[in-house]
């Protein structure tokens, strides 16, 4: 089993595999696999999925980092198909570890997998864990300080985003959902908890998983002191009409499936203003194709049409 070792550093919580899945992600992996290969974290085991790549991430991966294992789809199966096909190789082969599933835009600095794992592993209830996650770009800023998930509202969002991480709550602390730019799954629990759900095609499949922990009786616990830096929506551009309407899809999706039939009246209005919200932002901002998506994103999922 390849693993990149330490010696001399004292043992980790728990074994590691870290699931990276990539897709024509090429010029990320370099500083990605650089930061996990430094991280001076022992027993730690570098998966990478590679979902049908037309440039050179595999043969790349091959020359420069042959200690990661390997697992070619030849297709892209997505974010959620791309971490299942490792979940379930290491469940075949009944891995005792923690996992992490890592987004090939990141950079991970030393001793953040360790603070991680620790807050995990120091929790009996704590079933999934995440980092303070930070523009690469600007790493005083915060991208994900914690999810939080309005219960009747439905508004979901990130925590303390684009606040500069000095005036943040440095404690770890209970959240509502994890985002799987970084998300830590404790040992076990991809077994009882079953896959991630590839019916949302692009955006939500890491609420779900979290609601889901939730709803079964488990927590997620953010770890500020753990760091992750992510290089943001580097695959499918910051504001681009697409990513837009993918995520309101899986919004829609994700209400849905989640928030009891009784919510629906009043989740239906709290539901115009978020959605409206968003739309006139982008409105004002001189990005009507994007305002528009916002808006048809969620009319198709109602209906149900083909993506």
């Amino acid at each position: 089993m390849p693993a990149v070792s330490d010696s001399g550093v004292s043992p980790n919580p728990c074994e590691l595999a870290v699931v990276v899945v990539n897709w024509n992600g090429r010029h990320d992996l370099a500083d990605c696999f650089g930061s996990l290969q430094d991280s001076g974290f022992s027993s730690l085991r570098l998966i990478m999925v590679d979902n049908g790549s037309v440039d050179d991430s595999v043969a790349w991966t091959s020359m420069h980092h042959p200690e990661v294992e390997i697992i070619e789809t030849g297709e892209n199966l997505r974010w959620a198909g791309g971490n299942n096909v490792a979940l379930r190789h290491l469940l075949a082969e009944d891995f005792p570890g923690c996992i992490l599933l890592l987004n090939n835009d990141t950079i991970v600095p030393g001793g953040s997998l360790r603070r991680l794992t620790e807050g995990l592993m120091n929790d009996d209830s704590v079933w999934a864990a995440t980092p303070r996650i930070c523009y690469a770009a600007d790493p005083a800023r915060a991208w994900y300080d914690g999810g939080v998930v309005g219960s009747w509202s439905g508004w979901i969002r990130h925590d303390g985003i684009r606040r500069l991480t000095g005036r943040l709550n440095p404690a770890p602390r209970y959240v509502d959902y994890g985002t799987g730019c970084a998300l830590l799954l404790r040992p076990g629990i991809v077994r009882d908890m079953g896959e991630l759900d590839e019916e949302f095609f692009f955006y939500g499949e890491d609420v779900d998983y979290s609601l889901r922990i939730r709803e079964a009786g488990g927590r997620i616990l953010h770890v500020p002191s753990a760091l992750v830096l992510h290089k943001v929506s580097a695959s499918v551009g910051s504001q681009s009409p697409r990513k837009v309407w993918l995520r309101s899809r899986s919004h829609i999706r994700l209400l849905r499936k989640h928030w009891p039939r009784r919510s629906w009246p009043v989740l239906a209005l709290t539901q115009i203003g978020y959605l409206g919200g968003h739309a006139a932002w982008h409105l004002i901002n001189g990005r009507l194709a994007t305002a528009l998506a916002v808006l048809q994103g969620a009319l198709d999922e109602l209906r149900g049409r083909d993506y």
